[in-house]
């Protein structure tokens, strides 16, 4: 199976100008997948659409919730950047009897009711399984700092 990463930005463009995200106000989660998941970020866009979320200890159906944070700087006058806060896990337990069942990726999507529930904003491809026995799992984002580390970036 396959996670193909990203975001397809035409369209969460479209969902942020017509005011279907807010992501100040909006609940946004981040729910992991296992290497039996198929998730097309070109085609994706429900994830209560989506199967074989992790199972495991210190995760729970639908993801972690996300504190987010939108501030205005630096790419430019007024450009906004969303800045993430860290999720970190303890103790933290998956696939580690099947391989198959480590986290191979993510998707960041809103729970607010409405137009914008369930709708995937990112697709997130780790690379390589994460398999946790026991441990602390900390996944960090991007330093909201630096364009260059952005998960989405505009120009002009």
């Amino acid at each position: 199976m396959t996670i193909i990463a990203g975001t397809n930005f035409q369209f969460l463009r479209d969902q942020l100008f017509n005011g279907i995200h807010d992501p100040e106000n909006d609940a946004l989660f981040f729910a992991l997948y296992t290497t039996l998941a198929d998730i097309d970020v070109r085609t994706a866009d429900l994830q209560s659409a989506l199967s074989n979320e992790v199972i495991g200890t210190g995760y729970v159906a639908g993801g972690f919730a996300l504190t987010t944070n939108v501030i205005y700087t630096p790419g430019g006058a007024n450009r906004p950047v969303m800045d993430i806060d860290d999720i970190v896990v303890t103790p933290a337990t998956w696939g580690n009897v099947n391989p198959e069942e480590g986290a191979l990726g993510g998707v960041i999507y809103n729970t607010t009711a409405g137009a914008q529930a369930s709708k995937i904003m990112w697709v997130i491809n780790f690379g390589t399984p994460i398999v946790v026995d026991n441990g602390t799992l900390r996944f960090s984002f991007p330093d909201p700092t630096n364009p260059a580390l952005a998960m989405v970036r505009s120009v002009g």
